[in-house]
């Protein structure tokens, strides 16, 4: 039986785009997602497996993991899309509330995942299997209205390095840094127009991207404790 590779945070964008284009080349898919949404019918129609779960607490991530050692015997690789993205909030106490949000699907989801799962992942033939934490371009130079939503990043950052230590050598661990790949509804015309000025490649990346760049680091043997920014070189000039 083909070992499936756990993708979180599927119901829309990136993570959707993820899971489709796994499937497309051959993966065995298990696609997580925390809300029913048309792209999550989408990926059912496909026959991709799905899996809903909420990680808004450590009681619901850890049944989240039970479920997957009950359901599965073994993983080829586990990709933590799964994300929140909003500005600090200037009330302390909705801010407060913000990074709890941030820190249990950002760290402590892929940490008891990680952690829970990883005598399960085989890789191919002599291969090892793989884990790679979606983090993004705040890593490396933050965005002070985004602080909570960074630094939660940053700390999925270190996990990847600590794990690819611990892990090796039948585990990579690496991550992919998105940058300016899609933009939300939420992006005025203005906003969008300063976020290309500042991107040397100069347009909207797009999903595929982030996906050949997952891809890169499943299929080479030879990769751990390894980003690759996806930003068109954003990271490089951005304010």
């Amino acid at each position: 039986m083909q070992k499936k590779v756990l993708v979180t945070g599927t119901s829309r964008r990136v993570g959707l785009h993820i899971a489709k284009r796994l499937h497309q080349d051959g993966y065995s898919v298990l696609a997580h997602y925390r809300s029913d949404t048309d792209g999550v019918q989408e990926l059912k129609s496909l026959g991709i497996d799905t899996i809903q779960a909420d990680f808004n607490s450590r009681d619901s991530i850890l049944a989240f993991v039970s479920r997957l050692r009950d359901q599965y015997r073994s993983f080829r690789g586990i990709i933590h899309n799964a994300s929140s993205f909003f500005p600090t909030d200037d009330d302390l106490a909705r801010a407060a509330e913000q990074y709890e949000a941030f820190f249990y699907v950002h760290m402590m989801a892929p940490f008891l995942i990680n952690q829970g799962l990883h005598d399960r992942l085989q890789g191919d033939n002599d291969d090892p299997a793989d884990i790679i934490h979606i983090t993004d371009i705040n890593v490396e130079n933050p965005t002070p209205r985004f602080d909570i939503y960074g630094t939660t990043k940053a700390g999925l950052h270190n996990m990847m390095l600590v794990l690819a230590k611990e892990y090796a050598p039948a585990i990579k661990v690496n991550a992919v840094a998105p940058g300016p790949v899609l933009f939300t509804e939420s992006h005025s015309e203005d906003v969008r127009q300063n976020m290309m000025a500042e991107t040397p490649l100069a347009k909207e990346g797009g999903a595929e991207p982030v996906y050949l760049a997952i891809k890169s680091l499943l299929t080479n043997p030879f990769l751990t404790g390894v980003s690759i920014p996806v930003d068109g070189g954003r990271r490089l000039s951005k304010r």
